[in-house]
């Protein structure tokens, strides 16, 4: 009896661990999936329509516009018309605990921190080394010199003055500029312009699949007609070159077809590849390069100036973007992502660029030259 009864408290004393393993068997509480916060995605339309929901539930919640109605997804909210006022204790910190709300214009005073969202119907210019959570606009923001944007930002348009900071995603339905000396994380938009609106235009690329289209605005970028004096001719089959070994793609050459290489790419000035360009290692490509494709590398991307690229530009590493290059074109929206992110001035991407570690845009050194030594 007492060796019975002894076996079933050992048995009871191992199994009681397991009961709630079992109880989960047995009703699978666990089949549906996990809800996913839209703030942690790069969705960002998404998001503000949600912000945007919000802050028109609390309009007809407070039956007027221009009054603080506080409810609790927003509180403590403000309603202000033109400039923020701030109150003592907000001047004397320098600090906005409130959601700001306007259904006009709203412009914000120099060196605060907002520590929650601001929604300015018909436009947002931020102060000067101004710290916000969260921008949304129907209109055009504006991020004056020295900003921070911590969580994310949308609106009609952006202009982000030079030595801003983004943390988070920033999109626009229209048109981004970002200038000088800024750090970005992730922007997308119909077309994304880096460094000051002075910048000499880059090369027009509209129709990437034929040899037309690459005049410039200016006339200083690269001309139409001839970009290629040789035809190259692969061994590939099936529209495909594949190298298994380091590779010097000739300059001034056109060869048609996607290009693999397991190795490092140099591509020479001038030349042109009707299709996608793949490399195990890293690529280079020399100034006024062509490519109708993808370009895509595991090691590190370095582009120099005035070159072309219709399709996504993925690295594993780092990517370099010469000044005046164009990435996409406007019926054409692709991507630029890797780690590392450094764009110069001068540059278009239609679409958008994503760096995951670190982006900055980086002055045109040739541009200052030519400024400062005028023919």
């Amino acid at each position: 009896m007492w060796p019975l009864l002894l076996a079933l408290l050992t048995l009871t004393v191992f199994a009681l661990p397991l009961l709630p393993s079992v109880l989960e068997w047995r009703r699978r509480r666990d089949i549906r999936p996990l809800p996913i916060d839209g703030e942690h995605t790069l969705d960002v339309a998404a998001v503000a329509a949600t912000f945007r929901a919000m802050i028109e539930r609390q309009d007809e919640r407070s039956g007027q516009r221009g009054m603080a109605h506080p409810v609790s997804a927003l509180r403590p909210v403000v309603y202000v018309t033109g400039a923020f006022m701030p109150t003592r204790a907000e001047a004397f910190m320098g600090v906005c605990g409130r959601t700001i709300v306007t259904s006009g214009s709203l412009a914000l005073p120099d060196s605060y921190t907002f520590s929650r969202d601001i929604y300015g119907r018909r436009g947002i210019s931020t102060g000067r080394r101004n710290c916000v959570q969260t921008l949304l606009s129907e209109g055009e923001i504006l991020m004056r010199t020295g900003s921070e944007l911590r969580r994310w930002a949308h609106a009609r348009s952006v202009h982000v003055e030079p030595q801003c900071r983004l943390q988070g995603p920033l999109s626009a339905l229209y048109a981004i500029r970002l200038e000088d000396g800024c750090e970005f994380a992730s922007v997308s938009a119909a077309v994304i312009g880096f460094g000051p609106r002075h910048t000499a235009a880059p090369p027009v690329v509209d129709g990437m699949d034929g040899m037309d289209g690459m005049d410039t605005v200016d006339g200083k970028g690269p001309q139409a007609g001839n970009w290629t004096h040789a035809v190259l001719d692969s061994a590939g089959t099936d529209g495909r070159w594949l190298v298994t070994h380091d590779l010097t793609f000739p300059a001034n050459t056109l060869y048609r077809g996607d290009l693999v290489v397991h190795g490092d790419l140099w591509i020479g000035t001038g030349a042109r590849i009707i299709g996608s360009v793949k490399a195990s290692g890293s690529i280079w490509l020399g100034t006024r390069v062509r490519i109708d494709g993808a370009l895509i590398a595991a090691g590190a991307i370095s582009v120099a100036r005035e070159c072309a690229i219709a399709g996504p530009v993925a690295s594993e590493r780092e990517i370099d973007v010469g000044a005046r290059s164009v990435i996409g074109a406007a019926a054409r929206r692709t991507t630029v992502v890797a780690p590392l992110l450094r764009v110069h001035a001068g540059t278009v991407v239609y679409g958008a660029a994503s760096a995951l570690e670190e982006g900055r845009v980086v002055p045109d050194g040739h541009l200052a030259i030519d400024l400062m030594h005028p023919a």
